[in-house]
């Protein structure tokens, strides 16, 4: 019972692969998908969510870090009491 949503996600954008893409790469310009200003529009695009998803694994690693060591540090003072 816990597989059924992932694999109903999973089927679900099989099935939609028109929904799974931005506009600029459902929707050519006239030159096609090799038209200059959409490839760098889905470079772009790829660049920056990359970078958001960085900033954001960086964060959630130091607040893992740093609850981790407060536990720690607390378990420490706990244990000398």
């Amino acid at each position: 019972m816990r597989k059924l949503p992932p694999i109903a996600f999973v089927s679900l954008v099989a099935f939609l692969t028109d929904a799974s893409a931005c506009v600029g790469c459902r929707q050519p310009g006239v030159g096609g998908g090799d038209e200059p200003q959409t490839v760098m529009a889905g470079m772009a695009f790829s660049w920056s969510v990359i970078s958001l998803l960085i900033v954001v694994v960086v964060v959630l690693g130091g607040l893992s870090i740093f609850i981790a060591k407060t536990c720690q540090r607390l378990d420490r003072e706990n244990d000398v009491a």
